[in-house]
């Protein structure tokens, strides 16, 4: 953040300034306690499990310039630590960053989706680096919280901005587009992400193309040209659309797609002649070559040169626990266990099937939250499709196992195992892995089956004497 005195944060907050040096200048605006550091302002936010309204005393104690407080939340401070209230500090630091971001001339794209937001946005970003300054949101800082922290990081040298959005509710994507503010927009996907809140993929098209709707005359809008949906969005959005995907409508088509464990490799058909050709990223998966078109496109909008283009694909680093491949001891792990929803559980999949395997391929598959009354039937689908892809091994984890395994066995599958939690199926990996054999862990977050990578990394010796038929927990079906 560039240097902004007190003053202008509570005005443009709307905050009352109770106390403190109105004109005392800083540069930093900071939610986490742990990180403050003397001159900084802390804004203390509320949630579920925390209230930043406790550690106020702390970070007085550490040197903060002023703290943002909702009213009446801390009367009588000490010091010399300047005080602005507020009704809500959350609205607040969304309208603080809202300001703050308005006073900056450059492009920014806004990367919105059901799947895919987190890769395209390294990928776009990772181009635009090569070209100049440029500023991305960290991780997936896509919410009321994680999209204000970016912006006021935004300085004056910053040639372009990258920002994720995301939403799980009908009504959050409006704001957050409002803060932003983009001059670009990007759709990755419309899948069915969240229908215990959306309820349909209608209602996932209606949050979603919020952005469409939302951005200027003079900006532009990249879309996946393979979605159904594509159309509809488009039309309602004021700004030029560019397709981007394998159907042939695609202005920026995608083909000859092969997929090996650390990279996807794909033509490129598009409009501009010097970008056409042969490409590839470092990971795997069909799907990534569609969030590179979309990528590229973008890039090329924007004024990048397809040298630094091809350079941001190759050295971009890929987003961790999304479709992250590594080998140990023999045998490689696709690990994508970040997210899931029905689609990108397939894609996932997909994936494991293209991948070459001297071995076995193992399905380690968790619960996809959020999918409301349609859950056990996406679950069952994502088991058909296992067994319709010839994965040999299913593993099951968690509450929604026994509609994997249902649907898995409807399909044909023979060898499939049931586990209520991460542990137990951690464990019984470890000892049916042979080397050779490739392994899927997918689920979402909430899921965390990031721990049986952790055991898989930290495995010793002996976990690797038995195979997966001795394990108690596997049903073999004639």
């Amino acid at each position: 953040m560039e240097s902004r005195t007190i003053q202008f944060i509570a005005d443009v907050a709307n905050g009352r300034l109770a106390s403190g040096d109105t004109e005392k200048s800083v540069t930093c605006i900071c939610t986490d306690s742990r990180k403050l550091q003397a001159g900084n302002v802390f804004l203390a936010l509320r949630g579920e499990s925390f209230d930043g309204h406790a550690f106020v005393q702390q970070v007085c104690d550490l040197g903060a310039a002023a703290v943002v407080l909702e009213e009446g939340a801390a009367p009588g401070m000490p010091g010399d630590t300047a005080v602005i209230e507020v009704a809500d500090t959350r609205i607040a630091y969304g309208v603080i960053a809202a300001a703050y971001r308005s006073q900056f001339k450059l492009p920014v794209v806004a990367i919105a989706g059901s799947n895919g937001k987190t890769t395209t946005k390294e990928l776009l970003a990772s181009i635009l680096r090569e070209a100049g300054p440029t500023l991305w949101s960290e991780a997936s800082f896509n919410n009321d919280v994680g999209v204000p922290a970016t912006l006021l990081r935004l300085e004056s040298a910053h040639q372009a901005l990258v920002q994720e959005i995301g939403t799980n509710h009908p009504g959050e994507l409006k704001p957050l587009i409002e803060v932003v503010r983009p001059n670009y927009g990007v759709i990755t996907s419309i899948g069915r992400e969240h229908l215990e809140h959306f309820g349909d993929l209608e209602g996932v098209v209606e949050e979603e193309s919020k952005l469409a709707e939302l951005l200027p005359p003079n900006g532009a809008l990249f879309l996946s040209g393979d979605s159904d949906y594509s159309e509809t969005i488009a039309s309602r959005c004021p700004s030029k659309t560019i397709l981007a995907g394998a159907s042939e409508r695609c202005d920026w088509r995608v083909s000859d797609v092969r997929v090996e464990p650390m990279a996807t490799h794909f033509k490129l058909d598009c409009p501009v002649v010097a970008w056409t050709g042969d490409y590839h990223v470092p990971m795997p998966g069909a799907h990534h070559a569609i969030n590179a078109a979309l990528a590229l496109a973008v890039a090329q909008e924007l004024g990048a040169s397809n040298e630094q283009a091809r350079v941001g694909l190759e050295t971009v680093t890929p987003p961790a626990m999304r479709a992250h491949y590594w080998e140990v001891n023999g045998y490689g792990v696709l690990e994508d266990c970040y997210n899931a929803n029905p689609d990108s559980m397939s894609a996932a999949i997909e994936t494991l099937q293209s991948l070459p395997c001297q071995g076995r391929r193992f399905a380690v598959l968790g619960d996809m939250a959020e999918l409301g009354s349609g859950g056990d039937d996406a679950h069952r689908e994502a088991g058909r499709r296992a067994a319709e892809c010839g994965i040999d091994i299913l593993f099951a984890v968690g509450s929604m196992a026994y509609c994997y395994a249902g649907g898995a066995r409807s399909a044909g599958a023979t060898v499939i195992s049931e586990y209520d939690n991460a542990a137990d199926a951690g464990n019984a990996l470890l000892r049916a892995m042979r080397p050779g054999d490739l392994v899927l862990i997918k689920a979402s977050r909430s899921a965390r089956l990031e721990r049986i990578s952790t055991m898989i990394r930290g495995q010793t010796g002996d976990n690797q004497a038995h195979n997966h038929e001795q394990s108690a927990k596997t049903q073999t079906l004639a």
